[in-house]
């Protein structure tokens, strides 16, 4: 990979992540003011599954992201 595609790569793979964990922060925040004040316990529960799927996904994806771009990195440095 040339420099330019590494340095594009980084900030991408930076941003992505910045948005994934905002939109797991929200999710929580979503349920400790909507969700739980309402004393639905069984909404809260339903909530507390898709959240933890939420980040389990999340972290999948981090993970996938990473062994995508190490792989093209070095692939390029085989060349």
């Amino acid at each position: 990979m040339k420099k330019w595609q590494k340095t594009v790569g980084i900030i991408a793979f930076a941003l992505i992540v910045i948005y994934e964990l905002l939109i797991w922060v929200n999710a929580y925040v979503d349920m400790k003011y909507i969700v739980e004040p309402n004393g639905n316990n069984f909404l809260a529960e339903r909530m507390y599954m898709r959240i933890g799927s939420l980040s389990f996904g999340m972290w999948l994806n981090f993970a996938l992201m990473i062994f995508l771009f190490i792989c093209l990195w070095h692939k390029e440095g085989k060349r």
